[in-house]
């Protein structure tokens, strides 16, 4: 049996029935060490490392769903040099992205391949956000930008009380500031 053989290791022909043995052992081993994996959030932070972390961030801010280039141009992590595909594939076998098609587009060339964040994907992130205190933080560009806008609302609202309040107060110190002094100014004619 001669023919291409792909496992998590290596990518080779199958030449003889020593090739297939040991195949077969890799591929065992490598499936009972992702069954055996455990399941806490910090095990699976830690696997997933900060560079596939920040591409699954970058997927859930542009919408839940882009193709690579934009993504990549989304992550806070930069992705070394030629380890990119590398990146997206282990998330798609861990579960967490899943390639949903493929289109044209102006910075990625023809046939840009479009990611998904999966379910496991978006609750992974949830977790974490909720280990690290983020939950209530924005989590797609739209979500930052509604929360940005609300901010400055809130910020133009504090400047006019505080405008108000310094105009009613200023104008306060002046009226005081003015009676003493035109008492002060009496006193000072009616000693004469």
């Amino acid at each position: 049996m001669v023919g291409p053989i792909r496992s998590m290791y290596s990518l080779g022909t199958i030449k003889d029935d020593n090739s297939i043995v040991l195949w077969f052992v890799i591929v065992t081993m490598n499936e009972s060490k992702q069954s055996e994996r455990p399941d806490s959030i910090e095990d699976v932070h830690d696997r997933l490392g900060d560079t596939r972390r920040s591409i699954l961030e970058a997927i859930r801010a542009v919408g839940g769903e882009g193709d690579t280039a934009t993504v990549k141009r989304s992550t806070e992590a930069a992705i070394p040099e030629g380890s990119t595909r590398y990146h997206f594939r282990w998330l798609e076998e861990e579960g967490l992205i899943v390639e949903v098609g493929r289109r044209d587009v102006s910075h990625g060339g023809k046939d840009a391949i479009v990611w998904e964040l999966t379910d496991a994907g978006a609750d992974l992130l949830e977790r974490i956000d909720k280990v690290e205190g983020r939950e209530d933080r924005p989590q797609t560009i739209e979500g930052l930008n509604d929360r940005i806008d609300s901010l400055e609302d809130e910020v133009s609202q504090l400047k006019d009380v505080v405008r108000t309040a310094l105009d009613d107060e200023l104008r306060t110190i002046i009226s005081e500031e003015v009676a003493k002094e035109l008492e002060k100014r009496q006193v000072e004619a009616n000693e004469k």
